[in-house]
């Protein structure tokens, strides 16, 4: 469906690098003529439970081997207070978050795999990740120039520091996801939608900036069928092309 439509590639999530060897991924994707974008996600360091831990390390583990084969950055997801040690400080779990991903690094270093951290929005502390604002996610990065960074719009699009990645640091950024941002009228915490439904405007915006600067990684549009309604996949993906292609008008 996706190569009926004109994309480029999709990005792999644990269902897929666990359902078929990387070689076997490769050559699916080949013989639709797409690319993997990107592959989520390894990291998730501050598990106090030790199960939770080890299944992650053998996660990453299935991760880098297929980045190894495809090509595709590995995208690191710090993890959240809510898989910390009950009570564990915000500062101890960045320093271990630190710890992680200066491990992570040197792997991706040694096995010749491109990582790239995500910041998330504040609200996702809990669930996501400690690490939140660009300005942090670049300072943590800073020792390893060989990894980057992924932005999603999602989590990153009202941080005021998106202009000056995208002017100084383009060249590490990995990846940019996008998608629409609907901001609840109760205030509550900012949903993805589509981006024929919203905050399509601050989406083109930042894109214009991205290639100003000389972007050269990947795109993707992400969003979640069952926050949407498990629509038709069809129509979603109809509409996910006209919306992109709008973008570039």
């Amino acid at each position: 469906m996706l190569a009926e439509r004109g994309f480029g590639g999709i990005g792999l999530t644990a269902r897929e690098v666990d359902a078929a060897p990387p070689r076997d991924l490769r050559r699916l994707l080949g013989a639709y003529g797409l690319q993997a974008t990107s592959l989520n996600s390894a990291g998730y360091v501050l598990h106090a439970d030790a199960a939770a831990a080890r299944r992650q390390a053998e996660l990453d583990a299935r991760l880098f081997a297929a980045a190894a084969e495809l090509d595709a950055p590995v995208n690191f997801i710090p993890g959240g207070l809510l898989h910390a040690a009950a009570g564990m400080p915000l500062a101890d779990a960045r320093a271990r978050v630190a710890d992680g991903l200066a491990r992570l690094a040197e792997r991706a270093q040694r096995e010749g795999v491109r990582l790239a951290l995500e910041p998330f929005h504040p609200m996702a502390i809990g669930p996501r990740g400690c690490i939140n604002q660009i300005s942090a996610a670049l300072a943590a990065i800073e020792p390893f120039p060989w990894i980057g960074l992924t932005l999603d719009l999602h989590h990153s699009w009202w941080d005021a520091d998106l202009e000056q990645l995208m002017s100084d640091h383009a060249q590490r950024v990995m990846l940019i996801q996008i998608c629409g941002i609907d901001l609840p009228a109760d205030g509550g915490v900012p949903r993805r939608a589509e981006l024929g439904a919203a905050g399509s405007q601050e989406v083109r915006r930042i894109l214009r900036l991205a290639a100003q600067a000389g972007h050269a990684g990947g795109i993707e549009y992400e969003v979640f069928h069952d926050q949407l309604g498990a629509p038709d996949i069809e129509d979603l993906l109809d509409r996910a092309a006209a919306d992109l292609l709008a973008l570039t008008e």
